[in-house]
């Protein structure tokens, strides 16, 4: 039987290459993609994956990015925020509380801890610059024998003051004695209590609340009534306490006087 073979053979003294050259089809054109001509077959794709990892690097920065609600405004205590989760307040009208109850030494003690004084820290300039505030001459500061810096204090210190101020009036005759014992006249003493419920007022609408309080019936009444034992994003205030205590400035009321170059404001700011 015929054997056909394998063993490929030049034909008629044509060589190698000009043989694979009519191997592959007409003569000069190789089938072959030359690299030009791939990579640009190659680029609608390589485009597209260009395209594609940049929209979701975009996207993920867009994700991550804190949204201007969630923004915190520079304060050197900035460092003391510790968020302790979610807590749920003890709303009940008869909830024990050691901020609450009739005059003792124990009530106030607890809340001259939290509120009592306005506690003074320091700033320095580039601390100053960076709340968004200019120096300005008018503005007092530590004689340089007790540090130098700018006098300051944090809000929630004078918040639970107004509070407090609040809870004192009250109760009447009890603190009437020393609520108008820092105050020239009645009418002063008025303009501070009005001053209190102001900055209440501005602060409780500026963080605008929006906790949800369900309502529950209750026997013996035709109304829902509020519960308000409801859960809050809370920090840890204690922390913050810690942080203005470790950064208090002690200086006696006879060395808080004006330096040299300050200038007095007509009126309050």
């Amino acid at each position: 039987m015929f054997q056909a073979s394998s063993q490929y053979s030049p034909i008629g003294g044509v060589d190698d290459d000009e043989a694979k050259l009519h191997h592959d089809g007409v003569e000069g054109f190789s089938a072959e993609p030359r690299p030009n001509s791939r990579f640009l077959r190659l680029l609608p794709w390589l485009s597209h994956g260009v395209l594609i990892c940049a929209s979701m690097v975009f996207f993920t920065l867009w994700m991550l990015a804190p949204s201007p609600d969630a923004l915190v405004l520079y304060s050197p205590a900035n460092e003391a925020i510790e968020s302790i989760g979610t807590i749920r307040f003890n709303g009940s009208l008869g909830a024990p509380s050691i901020y609450r109850g009739s005059p003792s030494p124990e009530v106030d003690a607890a809340w001259e801890r939290v509120s009592h004084d306005s506690r003074p820290t320091r700033m320095t300039l580039d601390q100053l610059l960076r709340t968004g505030e200019e120096p300005l001459p008018f503005m007092a500061k530590f004689p340089d024998e007790y540090g130098g810096g700018y006098m300051a204090t944090v809000e929630v210190i004078h918040q639970l003051h107004c509070v407090d101020l609040l809870r004192k009036i009250t109760w009447g005759e009890h603190y009437k004695h020393s609520d108008h014992s820092f105050h020239d006249t009645p009418e002063a003493f008025r303009t501070h209590v009005d001053h209190c419920i102001e900055m209440m007022r501005q602060n409780i609408m500026c963080r605008g609340d929006v906790t949800m309080i369900t309502y529950d019936w209750m026997e013996g009444s035709e109304d829902p009534f509020p519960n308000f034992n409801i859960q809050h994003q809370c920090r840890n205030f204690e922390k913050v306490l810690d942080w203005v205590d470790a950064n208090r400035v002690f200086v006696p009321k006879s060395k808080v006087v004006r330096l040299e170059d300050s200038v007095d404001l007509p009126s309050p700011p």
